[in-house]
């Protein structure tokens, strides 16, 4: 089914946000709620629909597609004659106000309409219930988490009698489309994420009560220690909202299934009858005062400065999850026994709820990873303890196992299988063709090479630099077709190594090795930029100072919709070292447009990379000129590295013809003379420092193409040896290196 259009019940914050993201994803929408106001019916869907288009807290990706939104009600907009291929309701959660609506929808809705409700606490086939037999068949659960443009996981809930046509029709829409990571779930109370969530904060908060220990004393042992987010359990209360966490536990509680398992903590039952109920209440288990953050005292019931966490096994974690589950095994402390305990409890939890809650295990650490940001799930953990011995001691602990659990005797997952339904880059490899420091190079069956980063969290190295151009050779030289640029993590690449160019200037290299260092990555991105065959760059994350360079120099790139992209490098008191700067004014200088239109896009240029300008999405990269209009954005970033080699493919199929380096009349002085009047007026105006002159005056050398006069004619590589130049020089001051050394320190920007 070919889902283009939607119609959005409910205009409230999860349903606006919804109704972003659809929008965001190319479907023409409709969002529709309840007549408040008889003289202004549309009050509560135009309220939406403005915060949706604001224009300067826009939730679209680009602000032009808000002719692909429109608003209305219940009472005039859900008629006949509605084309709409999916409804999706986001109403408040009451039975009788969720039948009500959907009876009106059914009625109207034309006949292969997807009928999907987003709730998160009643069961499917209670709101399915009154329906006719053939709308039931429709209808289906998609349980989007907060906010949804930026969590991953969606629950598909089928009830009793959903059409599996629909739900599989669905999953691949939210997957491909929408770009979610689709979990099914059966129609149980919690379904699968906010189940096994809701379980492990109530027994971790509850045992931790009974054992006497801090609120933050949990959360520095629940967090990043043992895999979870850093905020630990009661901060992730907070922010959750305490009332929900609560109305979870007690209708799990209520259940005679789920009564042993669930356990209510007095600490939160006292919140809720304070009506602390965390952040939308201004405080819970802490409490923001000015820039202190105040911790919840038990026994006065009053906000208090938190103390230093003390306990002795802190000493023994590291960064390390593995060697921290060792630890925590074999641990005879108090703490120790009680993280283990965490641990099992959640481990045993989810494996009684494998088929209950979702038919396969992978599902829940898929939910738990992509909807509670935790780094591994469940079964994850159990694997990196150890499956046999864990199950010994639970056995031992616990007393009967799952079924399923006893009769397995090998690993939930073999050596580097992930949760990611998408196929892995290694899927794809024939052959090795080098493994050094900093890069991996593969060779695909029919004959595309890969280049994999292999530098530390992604940074551009000097040896990378390298092995770029060692790549494009062996492309060029040898019989391959094509040649695929990526990198593993979350980021695409952050840029270069601030120590090492502190090193260097503390060493007194600058000369030499930074200036040899800004030769190679101008070469580098020649050769991408150049090469005889085709190159295509996948992007996902950040992309940011020298990563955002290799972005740009690639011929054709495939980026997921949240890559964020930008030349940072001024906020360390520097220019973009790596042809950034000479692809961006490449670009401009090579189209036939008036002097005035050219003029006016470098100096765009120079505000959004002298203000280290990040965008928040590839749509926008695009727009200002970091992406091409030939590079190609997908929603989902975990299929962009073989979307990338798709387009590989095609790219080298048909008579693929390389970039030629050209000439151009640059604007020379005349453009230096308009950026030095914008500086003198940045700095009077207080908006920029001095310094911040200097360094904008260096990025406007580059984009003018140098102390040449209007007219001259030059290519890219003269613009790419003015940067060069103009990135040594600024190197070699004092107040960059103030910059450097304070951005390493304190991670934030120094205007000196």
């Amino acid at each position: 089914m070919n889902i283009k259009k939607a119609t959005v019940l409910g205009a409230g914050t999860m349903g606006a946000q919804i109704a972003a993201l659809l929008v965001n994803a190319g479907l023409k929408v409709k969002l529709l709620d309840i007549v408040l106001d008889k003289e202004d019916k549309n009050k509560l869907s135009k309220g939406a629909y403005d915060r949706i288009t604001h224009p300067k807290k826009s939730m679209l990706y680009n602000a032009d597609w808000n002719k692909n939104l429109t608003y209305g009600n219940f009472e005039d907009d859900l008629k006949e004659g509605n084309d709409s291929d999916i409804f999706i309701e986001a109403v408040t959660e009451k039975l009788a106000i969720k039948h009500d609506l959907w009876q009106k929808v059914a009625a109207i809705a034309k006949q292969d309409a997807i009928l999907a409700t987003n709730t998160s606490s009643i069961p499917i086939g209670a709101i399915a219930k009154p329906l006719p037999k053939e709308a039931k068949a429709r209808f289906v659960g998609v349980h989007f988490f907060n906010p949804p443009r930026y969590m991953k996981l969606v629950e598909i809930i089928p009830h009793e009698t959903t059409d599996p046509v629909v739900t599989e029709n669905l999953r691949t829409f939210v997957s491909t489309v929408l770009g979610k990571g689709a979990v099914d779930a059966n129609d149980v109370s919690g379904f699968v994420a906010n189940r096994i969530g809701t379980y492990s904060a109530s027994d971790t908060a509850y045992r931790a009560e009974q054992l006497g220990l801090s609120i933050t004393e949990v959360d520095a042992i629940t967090g990043q220690i043992i895999g979870r987010p850093k905020t630990g359990t009661f901060r992730l209360l907070d922010m959750v909202g305490i009332d929900i966490g609560y109305f979870v536990t007690k209708t799990m509680m209520s259940n005679p299934e789920e009564t042993e398992y669930f356990k209510m903590p007095k600490l939160v039952e006292k919140m809720v009858d304070l009506g602390n109920l965390g952040d939308k209440t201004k405080q819970g288990f802490y409490k923001k005062d000015g820039r202190k953050r105040l911790v919840f005292d038990v026994k006065t019931e009053t906000y208090v400065e938190p103390k230093p966490v003390e306990l002795a096994i802190l000493k023994e974690f590291s960064r390390d999850l593995t060697k921290n589950l060792t630890t925590i095994f074999e641990s005879e402390d108090e703490v120790g026994i009680f993280l283990w305990e965490t641990l099992r409890n959640l481990m045993y939890y989810s494996a009684i709820n494998v088929p209950k809650a979702t038919n396969e295990y992978i599902n829940i650490d898929r939910a738990m990873v992509w909807g509670y940001n935790w780094a591994v799930g469940p079964f994850q953990l159990w694997d990196m303890i150890g499956l046999d011995k864990v199950k010994a001691r639970m056995e031992k602990e616990l007393g009967e196992l799952p079924e399923w659990i006893k009769e397995r005797n090998e690993p939930f997952y073999q050596e580097s299988q992930s949760i990611s339904p998408a196929s892995k880059p290694e899927d794809f490899a024939h052959k090795q063709v080098w493994k050094n420091e900093d890069s991996e190079l593969f060779a695909t069956q029919d004959d595309f090479l890969m280049l994999a980063m292999r530098t530390p969290n992604n940074t551009i190295t000097i040896g990378f630099e390298a092995d770029i151009v060692k790549a494009v050779d062996v492309l060029e030289k040898e019989d391959y077709k094509g040649l695929l640029l990526y990198s593993d993590g979350p980021n695409f690449s952050v840029g270069a190594n601030l120590y090492y160019m502190k090193m260097a200037i503390d060493q007194e290299l600058v000369d030499t090795e930074t200036r040899k260092g800004s030769e190679l990555f101008h070469e580098a991105v020649r050769r991408m930029k150049f090469a005889s065959k085709p190159i295509v760059t996948a992007a996902k994350g950040r992309a940011l100072g020298g990563g955002a360079e290799l972005v740009m120099a690639s011929p054709y790139v495939v980026a997921a919709a949240e890559t964020y992209i930008g030349l940072v490098e001024a906020g360390v008191g520097l220019i973009p070292g790596g042809g950034g700067l000479a692809e961006l004014a490449d670009r401009v200088y090579r189209q036939d447009v008036s002097r005035a239109d050219k003029i006016r896009q470098l100096g765009d240029i120079l505000t959004k990379v002298s203000t280290g300008h990040v965008t928040m999405s590839a749509y926008e990269a695009q727009k200002i000129g970091f992406l091409k209009e030939t590079d190609m954005i997908i929603q989902n970033e975990e299929l962009v590295f073989e979307a990338a080699l798709q387009t590989l493919r095609l790219k080298a199929a048909y008579n693929y013809i390389p970039n030629n380096l050209v000439e151009y009349e640059v604007l020379g002085t005349n453009f230096k003379a308009i950026a030095a009047a914008q500086v003198d007026s940045m700095i009077d105006g207080h908006f920029a420092s001095k310094y911040d002159g200097v360094v904008t005056s260096a990025i406007a050398d580059v984009l003018a193409g140098g102390n040449v006069p209007l007219g001259t004619k030059v290519n890219q590589k003269w613009l790419q040896k003015i940067s060069e130049d103009n990135f040594v020089k600024l190197s070699k001051n004092e107040k960059t290196y103030e910059r450097i050394v304070h951005m390493l320190e304190k991670k934030r920007p120094l205007r000196n």
